[in-house]
């Protein structure tokens, strides 16, 4: 494959499926060799299996990203069959839901584990690497629950919480990282359908299929955001064409925030 990517090494976090998914296949057609990462490794192999039969270039590597070693295996797994690592994209994240009275530390401390931490140890070991091959994009992606709230019964408090700290570390790093042309992004995301959401839905409320039907006939453009769309953005930041672009909040949320 060739296109606007080509020759990149390219990181996806969260990437067995959904978002994550649909990110990593918009990478690897556009010429990127791309790294499938996640904790399921049958469905992450599969994905890159695909991606190879397609005539991409692909990999799967497994990483918890909610620790730390696991964070740094990935990027060394990665320059070790790959050579180079010149984007990075934190997408895995723990959609957690639970009802504020419901709230525990350790709850809290799971969603923050992966939302933050994750995003946090997989850049600290890909900067040094882009430094000196003299520059990379690291794109993370975000929600428009960091502008809207966290629901009307704050079931998504901690997931939107962590979110925003995932938001500032995006502009921090974004200043840090001039000098070394490392550019770092963010895409906010609406409501994607995704098999994930669908389920956290049936199991919080039982309402998921019927849920996101109506938030899609209620959304601003009439229909829910695909997990392509939210890859397009992606692939955007991580290109040249994006050469001057950082600190950016790119909004994919097709108007649910304005």
């Amino acid at each position: 494959m060739s296109g606007r990517l080509t020759g990149k090494v390219a990181v996806v976090t969260g990437s067995t499926g959904g978002i994550g998914e649909g990110i990593v296949r918009r990478l690897a057609s556009e010429g990127a060799s791309v790294v499938v990462s996640g904790r399921r490794v049958q469905t992450g192999e599969k994905v890159a299996q695909e991606i190879g039969a397609d005539g991409g270039v692909a990999t799967f590597v497994r990483a918890d990203v909610s620790t730390e070693a696991d964070c740094v295996g990935l990027i060394q797994t990665t320059l070790d069959h790959l050579g180079r690592v010149d984007v990075l994209v934190n997408n895995a994240a723990h959609f957690g839901s639970i009802p504020f009275e419901e709230l525990t530390p350790e709850f809290w401390n799971q969603v923050f584990a992966v939302n933050v931490n994750g995003p946090l140890f997989c850049s600290r070991a890909v900067i040094p690497l882009m430094r000196r091959q003299g520059g990379g994009s690291i794109v993370n992606v975000g929600t428009t629950l960091v502008y809207r709230g966290a629901g009307e019964r704050m079931d998504r408090l901690a997931y939107a919480c962590s979110k925003g700290a995932l938001l500032t570390m995006t502009k921090a790093m974004a200043r840090a990282l001039l000098k070394d042309r490392i550019r770092v992004n963010w895409v906010t995301v609406g409501w994607v359908a995704t098999p994930g959401e669908i389920a956290l839905r049936n199991r919080v409320h039982g309402d998921g299929e019927v849920f996101l039907r109506e938030v899609a006939e209620n959304a601003p453009m009439g229909r829910l955001e695909t997990a392509e769309e939210t890859a397009a953005g992606v692939a955007y930041l991580a290109s040249d064409e994006a050469s001057h672009v950082t600190g950016c909040e790119l909004n994919v949320s097709g108007g649910l925030w304005i």
